[in-house]
Formats: structure tokens, sequence, C-alpha cells
């Protein structure tokens, strides 16, 4: 059971990443937008493995192949565009509180797509996938709420600069994938 909440937390590392990314860029950042923001990743990671285990086994090669690629160029481009932002003052002030649901999914789902590949391993453990899914999405929701209050405080010491230095974690964890699955990392 320990492997569950260790692969649990393994799973929520990017999620957390960006979720403190988050905290950092959105000025206007509440409770409610952390609650859904958590949420999404929470269940993008514990749905992932499901899909995995349910219809993708069969055919995992083949998706892992590029699984990476979408990867690093859905938060290369995020983060390119949160870098942009950062030098045009005026944009910053207006779209740093604009929480969007459209890059929010985006973000859960590019977050979560290596959770495919751990769908396999779901048989291993002693309860139902199902509920062995529940448990990824739980820990990861925790995570990303702690993430998110500690983005915010981030964002407090590093002011203007929060865009730029969180456009550039965005990207690095892309590159990171891309790495992993090169077998570079």
């Amino acid at each position: 059971m320990i492997e569950l909440f260790l692969l649990g937390i393994a799973l929520a590392m990017d999620s957390m990443t960006v979720s403190i990314v988050n905290g950092m860029k959105y000025r206007n950042y509440g409770r409610k937008e952390m609650n859904l923001a958590s949420f999404s990743f929470g269940f993008f990671q514990g749905l992932m493995p499901l899909l995995g285990y349910l219809v993708f086994t069969p055919i995992m090669n083949q998706i892992e192949k590029y699984d990476h690629w979408v990867v690093l160029i859905v938060l290369s481009l995020i983060g390119i565009g949160m870098i942009k932002e950062a030098f045009d003052k005026e944009e910053l002030a207006e779209k740093s509180s604009a929480f969007s649901l459209k890059i929010l999914l985006g973000e859960s789902i590019a977050t979560a797509i290596d959770a495919l590949s751990s769908g396999i391993v779901l048989p291993e453990f002693p309860i139902s996938p199902y509920l062995s899914c529940f448990i990824i999405f739980v820990i990861t929701f925790i995570i990303c709420m702690i993430a998110h209050r500690l983005g915010k405080k981030l964002a407090l010491l590093l002011k203007e600069k929060a865009p730029i230095f969180g456009g550039i974690i965005l990207i690095l964890i892309g590159v990171k994938t891309v790495l992993e699955h090169l077998g570079y990392i």
C-alpha cells in the first residue's frame, strides 16, 4: 500500500510545480480557483492511470513514443506566453488576475499524460484500480492545494519576476519530461 502512496506523490510532482506557478501568476487567485485547479489536476492525475489500465494497455508503447513531446509543446507554449506577458507591464497588470479554465485544462492534461503508463502497475496493488486512482486523485489534490498557497507566497517575494520564473519552470518541466523519456535522466 505504501507503493501506491509513493506513486501518487510521484505523479503529483509536475502538477505541484504548475500549481506553484499558478499561485505566482494569478493575482486574484482565491479559494474557489485554487479548489477548482487542485480538483482539475487531481482528476486528470487519477483519470490517466485508469485510462492506461482500461484502454491503453495494449497500445501503451505507441502512446509513450509521443506523449513527452505533447507535454513539452503544451507547457512550453504556456511558459513562453507567461514570459512574454512579463515584459509587457500593462498586459501583465490586466492578465495577471485572469484565471483561465482553458489554460487550466491544458495544464492539467499536459501534466497528467505521463500518468497513462502508470496504469499498468494498478493490478499490483492490493485494492481495486478504481480505488487506487481515487487515492492518486486525493493525494494530488492535497499537494496542489498546498502548492498554490506556496506560489502565492513566492509571488510576493518575486513580484514582477514571478511570471518569468514561472514560465521558465513550465518550459523546464517539458524539457525534463522529454529527457526522461529519451533516457538522459
